[in-house]
């Protein structure tokens, strides 16, 4: 409740400063202050200030939009953010909003489409291979239109007697024209039959509006009616017309909608408006009643024979097709192998991408797969695959390598084994024992050769007979650290082989020794 200028005086503000010149404040503007205390809390307050804008708010909308279109026009980039935002929050509340009328249309535009699919196989059944046919796409060619407008003109026997544009709401004919000397005199009874027929069937059949009346038949007469949003064009049509002069008059309906949407919007009643849109309606009052020509027979097995050509060659690079596609299935599926990209043009392929060294050969498997290694161009990179197979190749072939490096060297004329090749040979049996096991892991059968050497010094006969004894001894010890026989043997080879040529004595201690050569071959494999 709003304060009364004798409590003035009795507010604290007041009361400390108790003199004549506050009091006679008091007594002169206590009105005044008391109301500008109730407009600062107005001003201060934003719950009263959104009480009092909301009071007038819709008012003043209305009447800016009676003065001019400023504020609708501010108004448009912040629905349009909103809407933006809106749809990124819940995309679900637009969709479930637009489904209705998306999919009534979706509806309507699939069936029209099947009719009209249906429609123009039965047509392009009688027309195909005629001779009529052919002139009409050399005569497309020719004048450089298209082969449906061509074939509108020259196919089927109908006309077109007249043509009507309706407005859609009120039911009145905006324009009409029709041939020379046919057609009905009275287009406003055509019109309000129409409208009257079309309001019929949308109250008794349907309860959608949506669904319109597209055709009718007049006894001779076929009336097509094709609906815009704003006005209808419907034609009458004596005879069988072609399906393309459905796109005619939808063609036409949408260019008088968009040269006349404005006087489409604010029609009333005047038509007069309407008086440039009768070219549109011109465009429609198309026809043909002549008689097509017996076809030429040996035209239609020309080109029957180039059907059949077409259809084997169509056939040849299927196959072809088919075979690239299966290769780079089976390519890219190959361990090892990494396909990046690949191209193809008439015959020729190329195919790139990584490759292990231990994966199957590319070109191998083109000709495999039907595909000439030479028409095939392969550039691969090489990596080495994680693979588990392949990692065990490569672990198989390190301990290849380090067991033939060994070597276990003898004194000069004996074939005792010195205590250091002893731990030699420790090292040769755990390497073999690792080869075997990734061996057994990749199915892979071993045998290890034992090679005993002697130098060139002695006899030959003697060389042959203490190179067999080495060789022997080194097998020996194999065995006795729990080697196969099976997976070992030994072969002396005397002076024949030498490791290095030369008198020096690096050269001869090398040459008195036992080294190893591992064969390897997959299971099931013949040597």
């Amino acid at each position: 409740m709003a304060s009364k200028p004798a409590d003035l005086k009795r507010d604290s503000e007041f009361d400390h400063r108790p003199d004549e010149l506050a009091e006679l404040r008091a007594l002169l503007l206590g009105q005044q202050i008391v109301e500008l205390q109730e407009l600062h809390k107005r001003l201060d307050d934003p719950n009263v200030r959104a009480a009092e804008l909301s009071q007038v708010l819709a008012k003043a909308v209305a009447l800016s939009l009676k003065r001019d279109r400023e504020l609708q026009r501010s108004f448009y980039p912040i629905v349009e953010q909103a809407l933006q935002i809106s749809v990124a929050r819940n995309p679900r509340l637009l969709a479930t909003s637009l489904a209705p009328i998306i999919g009534e249309s979706v509806r309507k535009a699939v069936a029209n489409a099947f009719r009209s699919m249906a429609e123009n196989i039965n047509i392009m059944l009688e027309r195909s291979l005629s001779f009529e046919s052919m002139k009409w796409r050399f005569e497309a060619l020719r004048t450089g239109k298209s082969y449906g407008e061509i074939a509108l003109l020259r196919s089927l026997r109908y006309k077109v007697q007249q043509v009507f544009l309706i407005h859609r709401e009120t039911g009145l004919v905006l324009q009409h024209i029709s041939v020379q000397g046919e057609g009905v005199s009275e287009a406003e009874l055509v019109s309000g039959m129409l409208t009257a027929i079309q309001d019929f069937v949308r109250d008794s059949f349907t309860s959608q509006h949506s669904q319109d009346l597209e055709t009718m038949q007049a006894g001779e007469f076929l009336i097509w009616v094709h609906h815009g949003p704003q006005a209808l064009l419907a034609g009458t049509i004596l005879g069988t017309p072609p399906p393309e002069l459905r796109n005619v008059f939808a063609r036409e309906n949408e260019l008088i909608h968009q040269e006349f949407a404005a006087a489409l919007a604010s029609f009333n009643g005047d038509a007069s408006a309407f008086d440039a849109a009768r070219p549109h309606l011109q465009n429609c009052l198309l026809g043909q009643t002549g008689r097509p020509k017996k076809q030429s027979w040996w035209l239609v097995g020309a080109l029957a024979f180039v059907v059949l050509a077409l259809v084997a060659f169509g056939a040849l690079l299927h196959r072809r097709n088919s075979r690239w596609e299966q290769y780079l299935t089976r390519l890219s599926n190959q361990p090892g192998i990494v396909v990046t990209g690949a191209e193809r043009s008439w015959g020729h392929y190329w195919v790139w991408g990584m490759r292990d060294p231990l994966s199957p050969d590319p070109l191998q498997l083109a000709a495999e797969s039907g595909i000439p290694a030479a028409s095939l161009e392969a550039r691969f990179m090489p990596y080495q695959s994680l693979d588990e197979h392949f990692q065990r190749e490569r672990d198989f072939a390190a301990e290849k390598r380090r067991l033939e490096q060994q070597m276990v060297l003898f004194p000069v004329n004996s074939s005792v084994l010195t205590p250091d090749q002893s731990i030699r040979i420790d090292n040769i049996e755990e390497s073999l024992n690792k080869m075997q096991e990734t061996a057994d892991k990749l199915g892979h059968q071993t045998k290890v050769v034992l090679s005993g050497r002697a130098d060139h010094t002695g006899a030959e006969t003697k060389n042959t007979a203490l190179s067999e004894q080495r060789a022997q001894h080194v097998y020996d010890a194999l065995r006795e650290r729990g080697i196969p026989s099976d997976m070992i043997s030994a072969v002396g080879l005397g002076d024949s082989e030498p490791i290095r040529h030369g008198s020096a004595a690096y050269q001869l201690e090398v040459n008195r020794s036992v080294t190893l050569k591992v064969q390897s071959q997959a299971q099931g494999e013949r040597q």
